[in-house]
């Protein structure tokens, strides 16, 4: 089969794979139903966004508020118009899961080519959690997406040089961060790849310089009205003011009283209720102002860093593979965890030891290890459940196709060899 037949072969079966990926998304919620969807969701991102719908801006309980970043309440807004509608989410969110789909071909072909690239496509498609959580009521398939596509446009800075396109990069990364703040560090160190020369690059490093300058800048001139916002609000540049209260749901001595077993939020349950009388009234005196609040709470999570630093680091170890193990975080039932365990468990075994095999290309992948270390980094720091990690899972699918391919490839070739080698012997 020629090349040029293969390409039009691998362009059909990624584009079924796309179709295939929305209307499995549709499909699955639309049997799930609108009370599962509303009841396990993380309603507060609606409430923000029938807010802003309603003309009162990004505000809780019509407070103005900068607790959260506001790209995925606007998007809410902007598909219900305010009310609950139903199906314009689940349409709108597995378009986005679809688009996923398509941002993992990409990046998988450029690493590892088109054979790999239809395989990467095929399994994302239908990997079990992306599917279930794409149209879930919170920002995870939404960030996966930003995230993903930031890499597809960064990788091809890097092989062409464009400037365009690193300004584009950078609008799409700081788009990532306005959806989740805990990429920011992530977004600190994504632009400087593009001044690491690959292995093959001809770009000379003037223009090399010159996309790290536009993505950068792009991504600040992004982030920067949510920050200015975030400073007349509360009097501090804050991409969210909830920072010192994470930071303190995951340092404190009941974290691990329902964490990582159950959400964190039951943790925090409990230590709420440990507060003494001096630290509730020293609270409610700060209740106007939410960035004082939320500095209070670090303040609190610091004093126990501090007072426990051997149990804070030994924690934190407990927080990573919480993260990352072949079991959620938190525990959804027999066949739920079964099932999780049995897509995740092959994907991160098979991932990690393709990331690790192809570790001579490392200036090409300086990327996907930025993407996991800051995640690890924060994660260590703070908590983290399975869906705070699932952005990643894409990468890991990306590495062990390329590993897949590399493998049948290499087989196939033996066999040849050794086929020929016998004809030189038989007579």
């Amino acid at each position: 089969m020629s090349e040029l037949t293969q390409g039009r072969a691998g362009a059909r079966v990624l584009l079924w794979a796309v179709i295939v990926a929305f209307v499995v998304r549709v499909v699955v919620r639309w049997h799930s139903g609108a009370a599962d969807f509303w009841v396990n969701g993380y309603t507060f991102f609606f409430d923000m966004g029938r807010n802003i719908a309603n003309g009162s801006g990004i505000a809780l309980a019509g407070t103005p508020t900068a607790f959260r970043v506001p790209l995925y309440p606007i998007l809410l807004a902007f598909l219900t118009l305010g009310y609950r509608a139903f199906f314009p989410i689940i349409v709108a969110q597995s378009l986005i899961g679809a688009g996923t789909v398509w941002c993992t071909a990409q990046i998988t072909e450029e690493l590892f080519g088109n054979a790999a690239a239809v395989i990467a496509a095929s399994v994302t498609a239908v990997y079990p959690y992306y599917v279930v959580h794409d149209t879930a009521l919170q920002e995870t398939s939404l960030y996966t997406l930003f995230t993903a596509l930031t890499v597809v446009l960064l990788m091809r800075v890097r092989r062409i040089g464009s400037i365009p396109i690193a300004a584009t990069a950078g609008l799409i990364l700081g788009a990532a961060v306005l959806t989740r703040a805990n990429l920011a560090p992530f977004a600190l160190l994504a632009p400087l790849w593009l001044l690491v020369r690959g292995r093959s690059s001809t770009i000379p490093w003037q223009r090399r310089l010159l996309t790290f300058l536009f993505c950068a800048g792009v991504t600040a001139l992004t982030v920067s009205p949510w920050l200015a916002r975030s400073y007349l609000l509360t009097g501090s540049p804050t991409l969210s003011t909830e920072t010192g209260l994470s930071l303190w749901e995951s340092n404190n001595p009941y974290t691990f009283s329902h964490y990582p077993l159950e959400s964190i939020d039951r943790s925090a349950e409990v230590a709420f209720h440990a507060l003494d009388t001096q630290q509730r009234t020293e609270l409610d005196a700060l209740r106007s102002n939410e960035a004082e609040v939320d500095h209070w709470f670090l303040e609190q999570a610091l004093n126990y860093i501090r007072q426990h630093p051997w149990q804070t680091l030994a924690n934190s170890g407990r927080k990573v593979i919480a993260a990352f193990w072949i079991l959620p975080s938190p525990r959804r039932g027999f066949w739920p965890d079964l099932i999780y365990c049995m897509s995740y468990g092959p994907i991160i075994t098979f991932g990690v030891y393709a990331m690790w095999a192809y570790r001579k290309d490392w200036r090409e992948h300086l990327i996907f290890y930025a993407l996991f270390t800051t995640f690890i980094g924060v994660t260590a720091i703070f908590y983290g459940h399975t869906n705070y990690r699932t952005y990643l899972d894409l990468y890991l699918i990306v590495f062990s196709a390329g590993l897949f391919v590399k493998m049948w490839q290499t087989k196939k070739w033996t066999q040849m060899l050794l086929k020929s080698k016998a004809s030189e012997i038989v007579p």
